[in-house]
Parts: C-alpha cells; structure tokens; sequence
C-alpha cells in the first residue's frame, strides 16, 4: 500500500489513470462525485501544511511598540473552508457504462484525463457477461420493461444456443468487411485484416468479434461478448434476437463489463476500497499496464473506411 506523509504530497501524485468496478444502478457522474468526494473528505484529514501567521505591531504610537507573530485566521480551515475541494479535482471517464450495466470502467484524474482521452479514440476492445433469460420479451429488451410476449423453451438446448451465437458472430464478421466495400476473400481484406485489429472508422458503430455461451441453466443463460463501440441497449438487443432465432423470447437480465483493452475485474476497485490510500496505489498499477501495453493509448490498428 502506498504511504502518505501530508496531503500536499498526496494530491500531487493524483494524477493518472484509476481502474474502478462500477455498480450497477449507480450512474457514472454519481461514481465520479463519490469517489472525488471521498479524495477530498481523506485529504483534509491528513496532516497540512502549517497555518500562515502575520506580523502584529501593538502598543502605543509615542512609546516603543511591541512586534508579535500570530497566527493568521483568514487562512484558518475553520475560516476559508477545507484545503481541498470538489473543484480541485479532473475526472473523466474512458468509455461509457449504461446506468444498468457494472463492471470495469477506466476514469483518469487529473491530468490522467489525457489517458483516458487517448483510450477512448485507440477503442480498445471490451469484454462483457451478458446475462439473459428464456420464455419472456419486454418492451426494452431488459428486465425492468413492460412485458410484451410469453413462450415457451423446453425445445432450446445448448447446442442450439451454441450454433446460433456461432451464426450471429459469423454474420457480424462478415458485415464488417462489406462495410469496407471489401471482399470477404480478396487480398485486399487479407491484407488489411494483417494489420491488427479491424476496427470501424465511425466510432458510433458497433462491432462484435466474439460472442460464445459460457453458461446455460434454463431459462437462464449467460453470453461472454467481444466488441468495441458498444453500448447497452445494444447488447439487450443481441439477447433479444437470439430469442427470436430460437424460437422463443428472451430479456436481458444483466450487463456486466470483466475486461477493458488489458485492464480486468482483478485490477478494478470495489466500492469499499475508493479510498485515498487504495486508489493511489491502483493508479500506480495501472501505470505499469499501460507502460507494458502502449498499444492502448498509441493504437495501431486497421480501420475500416
């Protein structure tokens, strides 16, 4: 754990990336205002620097006069108000996590926005449990919608699911090259697909490059989904039409993000742990990912026209 000596210190080495794991039902904005009030409440109960003092010429003008040092109460906690607050402090965020989604989300505080303004340009990809379940539709295609539909599932099984999620990977793959104008066997495409990482020039295009059932317990089930430019409402629609390729109906229980670029779950910060102490020492973690991975923040990769 990182050792802090006074909060000047402390807030100087604020500056970098932070690997937190979001709740679900807690929007972003409402994490940041948690986390960098919890940075100031902990930095106001370090040790300060020394309070100001004044000079103070007392006595009267015809007789010698005294000279006193004491202490100056505009510069006093009590009078001026805490050392450190909310305005102090920078913080943005990488790539954005729906209001019902929780996971790994990257924010970079103070001049760690910059990281986070390169991440989020390179698009590194994102790894997601999507969890799902058989036998009802809803309006939004998540749990909390108006229920629309009802049907059965007995006839779905595991082989099913697996060939259809195969079939639906095999279709997005396929229509990110005919995005490019490319054919699916030409050189062209080889060539390009050689690069790296084909990634779509538009930044609000989504693009999947793995989608495999990791769990199936009828009616419920669980997708691991690899993409980038995705958003939440578009993963419940990836349960949705798996449902309709099944014969069935399917909602979207759940949206939880376990990877983001080479950031985990095992690097990311529970809500106990955002903490002046815990996250100083998550940023200094995170630096030596990113050193050992520049690719995130200096992305070199194929991007389709």
């Amino acid at each position: 754990m990182a050792k802090i000596r006074d909060a000047a210190s402390a807030f100087k080495t604020l500056n970098g990336l932070v690997c937190v794991y979001k709740p679900s039902c807690i929007s972003i904005p409402a994490l940041q205002h948690r986390i960098v009030s919890n940075l100031c409440r902990d930095l106001n109960a370090l040790p300060d620097r020394p309070r100001e003092q004044r000079v103070e010429i007392v006595g009267a003008t015809n007789e010698p006069m005294n000279v006193k040092i004491v202490p100056n109460y505009a510069d006093d906690p009590l009078v001026c108000g805490p050392r450190y607050i909310k305005e102090d402090f920078r913080c943005s965020w990488a790539t954005y996590l729906g209001l019902f989604s929780s996971g790994v989300l990257l924010l970079g505080i103070n001049d760690g926005t910059k990281l986070t303004y390169h991440i989020n340009i390179g698009r590194p990809t994102r790894a997601f449990k999507v969890h799902g379940q058989l036998g009802k539709a809803t309006d939004t295609y998540f749990w909390n919608g108006k229920t629309v539909e009802r049907s059965t599932y007995n006839h779905v099984t595991r082989v099913k699911i697996d060939k259809v999620v195969a079939h639906m990977q095999a279709a997005h793959q396929k229509t990110m090259f005919e995005l490019s104008g490319l054919h699916m066997e030409s050189q062209t495409t080889y060539e390009l697909a050689s690069q790296g990482l084909i990634r779509p020039a538009n930044s609000k295009l989504p693009v999947l490059y793995g989608i495999k059932c990791v769990y199936f317990e009828p009616p419920n089930f669980t997708l691991e989904i690899q993409s980038v430019n995705e958003y939440d409402k578009y993963l419940w629609t990836i349960i949705h039409d798996l449902g309709v390729q099944l014969k069935t109906s399917a909602y979207c229980t759940g949206v939880q993000c376990i990877r983001h670029g080479k950031f985990n779950l095992e690097d990311a910060l529970l809500r106990k742990h955002w903490k002046l102490e815990h996250i100083i020492q998550n940023m200094r973690d995170c630096q030596q990912i990113l050193d050992a991975n520049e690719q995130m923040v200096k992305q070199k990769s194929a991007h389709l026209m």
